[in-house]
């Protein structure tokens, strides 16, 4: 019994060439461990080495066969199976007599043997001994009735076609048939037949492991060689183990060791065009280059320069100048490409490899989109007979870029039913549908594409979902939900970041993420308008003007020419108080489109460069657009209060609180009309509502209040109650020290106890002191020190506070007349005199003046003047002075002084 296990003979009948039984021979060997000794001395083992050897149909294995079945020929002799290789073999070993006997020997052992019957016919044939030949396939058909073997030998004979050509058939009726299989040896070629005798026994063993695929050991076998036995064809030999064992770059080397010797042959150059195109295809990185397949092109045309007809370099030449063509295509070098890859069609000559070239004209020119051309090329391809899933998908890519969406869509779905089941597939068809813009069923498609069972367009796919869910369905958590899934597959460029930031910028309002992606999109190099636009759009939101307009002015250099960007670029420059900088896009803005934002905008723009007029003729444009909220109205107001339009103005306000806005800024606005229309009340109203809301101004407010009723309806305490509570907000506030201090003052006025009257001024004093302390040194401070100071009769010292306000300003007629009056207490009568002619001159405080006239000339004994004076006065506040106590008293004092004789200071 032979060592061959069960399974392993199942596994040896089952393939359906003979050589592969071989391999399977040699992982059994190994696995089991067993020597060549031992596998070579098993019948059984021997009988399946035979089969393999045989039918690889070289002389070097016909010789091989005669030797490992010699191995056990004392057991084969006996078996039918071994007799029939043997003679096979040695047919082709020239040893016929000897091959005849051991046919003849096979159906003796097994008369059944059909295949035996079939050579020992053909042996009969050669010897001519035609009857013996004829039995011989009768004897066959008999066996395998009808068998195409035994007739076509049959015919052969019947033709007398020769023994040679016997040998030449296959087996298998169709693919004897095929007019391109592989010829069969000749065994009547002598050339042939003397090339292998004259081998060397390292030549036939390297032939045997070439066949066998056995690469690293016919390198190890040459290396291990002497030098002076390295020929020239153990060096090709070498060079092409190497490639054969994918290490093109050492089979390189191995060449150029006899390039001096080989370097004008064909065969040389054919082989380094071969070992660089090896370079190409083994080298990971070789879709980023062509420099291999560049030097394989110098080979081989210097290969076809040698020998023009050599078809096998031909080939090569059409390879590489496809694989050139394609990869300088793909590198977007068109123009270069496409001149490889007519080259290539110029060089292809059958069928087979017209279609291959055509399809790649076809491929070639749909990548640089001229889709016409492409179309012309695969429909080459189709007039060659071509109807299989790579046409289909190409044509509808092509009729794709044609915009024959249809036409793209019957080719893709002929793909698919087809068998492509792959994500590329769908997503071209779901695209197509989209752009017939039927979103529903595109992502019907890309949906399926999803559970295609090849994937290499996964991310796109999921790209485009969300981009339908983002833009057409505005279903935007969706739309992030496939954005955020592209990116968890690796996505992570210009495209899904700038969605990103589109999303989060318009559809969720989410300004800083959506920054985030933008400025993640400009890192990975994109710098086109819109992504400038897009930044600028979301640093707008955030309040982050100066910065949004460094990259809106960008965009708008590099072409943004809308309404989008005038109207973003205005704005910026709007809320940055730029308004010079803002209107002119403003008005750009418009030119392109008008509606309510942008008069709206313009109105802000010109209210704030004082331009009121034209202001209102825009925000009355965007009331004609349909526009009439709070802000609309309260802008209207504005421009109309800043022309003293106050009643207009105020109706506006009043529109702008019906429709919601109720804050404190409304009020005060509202506050300040009314009082210029000397509606104090009614301001004082609107003060208190505003001092009512929550967060307001109270300081301010309660300063106001202080100021109206102080200031406008003369009612001092109630100033003074809300001034004081304003103090206590602010205790350091120099305008609400001033305001108390000049309520106070006037509250003096009203009281008659001199007492009270006193603590009150001088309560009124330490008030202007204090505001003086806190920087104020204006006129009105120093005025009313000098006012105070003289009630108080400290006159000196409220002359030099008079002097001050009158240095601060000369034309102040009631700073002047209190002067005056403080030099005439003071005795110092000229420089009254002088100051008071001044004020008298003005026009300013007639009757007063004259009465203080009347005075000082009176003290200076100048009774007649002082009579003219007086007379005057007296024409001008007679009333006053008859209801007047003290200003009676004055008058009386002045007439005294008059009618006295002289006044003694």
């Amino acid at each position: 019994m032979g060592i061959l296990t069960k399974k392993i003979i199942k596994e040896l009948e089952k393939q359906e060439y003979a050589v592969d039984v071989l391999p399977i021979l040699d992982k059994f060997q190994a696995e089991h461990n067993y020597s060549d000794e031992q596998i070579n001395s098993d019948l059984e083992v021997v009988l399946w080495k035979s089969f393999g050897y045989i039918n690889i149909n070289k002389y070097e294995f016909f010789e091989l066969t005669e030797k490992v079945l010699s191995n056990v020929k004392e057991e084969g002799i006996n078996n039918s199976e071994w007799c029939y290789r043997y003679a096979c073999a040695i047919v082709y070993l020239r040893r016929f007599e000897e091959a005849l006997e051991y046919c003849k020997k096979s159906v003796e052992i097994k008369p059944d043997f059909a295949w035996a019957w079939l050579e020992l016919a053909k042996l009969y044939y050669k010897f001519n001994l035609l009857d013996e030949a004829y039995k011989a396939i009768e004897k066959g058909l008999q066996l395998k009735p009808n068998d195409y073997t035994f007739l076509t030998l049959k015919d052969d004979i019947d033709n007398n076609r020769g023994f040679a050509f016997c040998l030449t058939h296959y087996v298998d009726e169709e693919a004897d048939k095929d007019e391109n299989k592989e010829e069969l040896l000749n065994i009547d070629d002598e050339k042939l037949y003397n090339e292998f005798l004259n081998r060397s026994e390292v030549e036939k063993e390297i032939i045997i492991l070439d066949e066998l695929e056995k690469f690293q050991e016919i390198i190890d076998l040459i290396n291990s060689l002497p030098k002076e036995k390295l020929t020239s064809s153990i060096i090709y030999s070498l060079s092409k183990a190497y490639n054969n064992n994918s290490e093109p770059e050492k089979a390189i080397e191995t060449l150029f060791i006899m390039e001096d010797k080989e370097k004008n042959t064909a065969l040389w150059n054919h082989r380094m065009a071969y070992s660089y195109l090896g370079t190409d295809i083994w080298n990971p990185n070789a879709p980023l280059n062509t420099e291999g397949l560049e030097k394989a092109e110098k080979y081989i045309v210097r290969a076809l320069e040698i020998e023009p007809e050599r078809k096998t370099s031909i080939m090569m030449y059409r390879l590489i100048c496809s694989k050139i063509g394609n990869r300088k295509v793909e590198s977007e070098e068109s123009e270069v490409g496409l001149k490889y890859l007519l080259k290539a069609r110029e060089l292809a000559t059958d069928e087979e490899t017209i279609i291959l070239t055509e399809r790649d004209l076809g491929w070639a020119y749909d990548h640089i989109k001229e889709y016409e051309k492409a179309y012309n090329h695969l429909q080459n391809v189709v007039a060659l007979g071509v109807d299989n899933i790579w046409l289909h998908s190409e044509l509808g890519f092509c009729f794709g870029g044609l915009e024959k969406y249809q036409e793209a869509i019957k080719h893709f779905e002929k793909a698919i039913e087809m068998g492509r089941n792959d994500d590329w597939i769908y997503a071209r068809l779901g695209t197509m549908y989209e752009r017939l813009e039927n979103y529903d069923k595109a992502l019907e498609i890309f949906f399926k594409g999803l559970k295609a069972e090849e994937k290499s367009s996964e991310i796109w796919l999921l790209s485009e979902i969300a981009w339908i869910y983002n833009n057409k369905k505005s279903d935007f958590s969706k739309g992030l939900e496939y954005l955020e899934k592209a990116k968890k597959l690796g996505r992570n460029d210009i495209w899904i970041n700038s969605e990103f930031g589109l999303t989060y910028n318009y559809y969720l309002k989410d300004y800083p993420k959506g920054l985030k992606y933008l400025l993640k999109a400009k890192e990975f190099g994109r710098d086109d308008e819109w992504i400038n636009y897009q930044i600028g759009y979301s640093l707008a939101r955030m309040n982050r003007q100066e910065e949004a307009l460094e990259y809106l002015l960008k965009s708008e250099k590099l072409g943004k020419n809308d309404e989008w960007i005038f109207s973003e670029i205005g704005y910026c420059f709007d809320y940055l108080e730029k308004y010079e900088e803002a209107l002119p896009y403003l008005m750009k803005a418009r030119d392109k489109m008008e509606d309510s934002w942008i008069n709206s905008e313009i109105g802000f723009c010109l209210n704030r460069l004082d331009r009121y007029e034209e202001a209102i003729s825009f925000l009355e444009k965007a009331r004609e657009f349909g526009r009439d909220d709070e802000w609309l109205n309260i802008e209207t107001g504005f421009c109309l209060k800043k022309l003293d339009r106050y009643e207009e103005a105020l109706e506006f306000y009043k529109n702008s609180k019906k429709l919601g806005r109720n804050d404190e800024w409304l009020n005060l606005e509202m506050a300040e009309c009314l009082e210029k229309l000397e509606k104090i009340g009614e301001s004082i109203i609107k003060l208190k509502e505003a001092l009512a809301l929550e967060d307001c101004d109270e300081l301010f407010i309660k300063g106001e209040l202080g100021r109206l009723y102080g200031q406008e309806e003369e009612n001092f305490n109630e100033a003074l109650k809300y001034l004081y509570e304003a103090e206590k907000i602010k205790n350091d506030d120099v305008w609400i020290c001033s305001e108390i201090a000049w309520n106070l003052l006037n509250i003096s006025d009203t009281i008659e106890n001199l007492e009270e009257k006193t603590a009150n001024l001088q309560k009124g004093l330490e008030y202007l002191n204090k505001a003086k302390e806190l920087g104020r040194d204006d006129k009105w401070i120093n005025g009313q020190l000098g006012f105070v100071l003289t009630k108080l009769g400290n006159n000196k010292e409220s002359i030099k506070y008079f002097e001050k306000a009158r240095f601060i300003d000369s034309e102040d007629e009631w700073i002047a007349y209190n002067l005056g009056v403080v030099y005439k207490k003071v005795g110092e009568i000229q420089k009254a005199i002088d100051i008071l002619n001044i004020v008298l001159e003005s026009g300013e405080y007639k009757g007063w003046t004259e009465l203080e006239l009347a005075w000082c000339y009176a003290l200076i004994d100048e009774k007649e003047k002082a009579q003219e004076y007086l007379k005057e006065a007296d024409s001008y506040i007679g009333g006053e002075i008859a209801n007047s106590p003290e200003l009676k008293k004055d008058f009386e004092t002045v007439r005294e002084l008059i009618s006295s004789k002289a006044y003694i200071f």
